[in-house]
């Protein structure tokens, strides 16, 4: 114990310094915690702001099941904006009309072909002669810009003008 006495003594300055240098740092770090505490807390009233005591956890599942929702939501209207793209495909996209006198010397350009084809160029084209005393109008099948029956001039003149 003398020893230990005699040491103290001896170092007592050392010692005393030793201690007050622990203690400095110390302080310092119970500072450095409080800062990062204090940003921890703001961090969590901010987070709790509006909550109006709500459990947190239902607040978030509540919120995740508003998003699977949307998310439901967007699969819906995506499969629905496809079937449509689908059935637009097939609809009448192009038209093109051709007038004309079909018999010389006999009125004027009172006679038409009509092509109504989708993207594809499959349709029809719809054709009316007009003569002063019958009209007579008829449709040929249009598959690729093309069709099995002959057609007129200007009846290609119609497909070509809808595309």
């Amino acid at each position: 114990m003398e020893n230990l006495q005699n040491f103290i003594r001896n170092y007592n300055l050392e010692i005393l310094s030793i201690a007050a240098v622990l203690s400095l740092i110390s302080f310092l770090l119970v500072i450095y915690n409080t800062i990062r505490t204090n940003k921890v807390i703001r961090k969590y009233k901010r987070l709790m702001r509006g909550a109006d005591n709500k459990n947190l956890e239902a607040m978030l599942f509540q919120q995740l099941e508003a998003f699977n929702s949307g998310l439901n939501r967007i699969n819906e209207l995506d499969a629905s904006c496809s079937a449509l793209n689908r059935r637009i495909r097939r609809c009448v996209q192009n038209v093109g009309i051709v007038r004309y006198n079909a018999f010389d010397g006999m009125g004027s350009d009172q006679s038409f072909s009509l092509a109504f084809l989708d993207e594809k160029g499959d349709g029809f084209v719809l054709t009316n002669l007009y003569g002063r005393s019958t009209s007579t109008t008829f449709a040929k099948p249009v598959k690729g810009m093309h069709s099995i029956y002959p057609l007129s001039n200007e009846e290609k003149m119609a497909i070509e003008q809808a595309f």
